[in-house]
């Protein structure tokens, strides 16, 4: 004798969404705020209009060096000294266990900045035992002229 399944009854499973309503909270609070984190890196200055590179767009750096202007150094939206800023990069060194390949450093300098400003900050980084660092520049036509 076969004894058939019964279907009569619906089977209500019964959800309680209340921890995915957190869950998706958090997550909304955690990108928000990491979007005002970025905002801080970036100082408000004019860079140079040039193609550059595409693929590492969406990589953030670990460490962002703006240049000014009239030459002062801001990281992290604070202006610093050459010294500070320079001392500051061999602690991220340290942090790398000393492999200067490890440090992503970005260098964002105005395109109005004194190039010997950048030429002293790249000297003192080179001092330092940073070997590479990438330069920040606009989207633009990368014919290195005025628009």
């Amino acid at each position: 004798m076969r004894i058939a399944p019964d279907h009569s009854g619906e089977r209500i499973l019964d959800v309680d969404m209340t921890p995915m309503i957190d869950v998706v909270f958090l997550l909304i609070v955690f990108f928000m705020a990491t979007a005002q984190f970025a905002k801080l890196t970036k100082a408000d200055i004019d860079l140079p209009k040039e193609q550059g590179e595409t693929e590492r767009a969406a990589v953030n750096s670990s460490v962002v060096i703006n240049v000014t202007e009239s030459g002062e150094l801001i990281v992290d939206g604070d202006a610093f000294s050459m010294d500070r800023v320079v001392a500051m990069v061999r602690v991220e060194l340290r942090n790398t266990d000393g492999d200067p390949t490890a440090l992503d450093l970005l260098i964002r300098a105005d395109r109005a900045a004194s190039a010997s400003a950048v030429n002293n900050l790249a000297s003192r980084l080179v001092e330092a035992g940073v070997r590479s660092w990438r330069l920040g520049t606009a989207p633009g036509t990368g014919n290195g002229g005025d628009e």
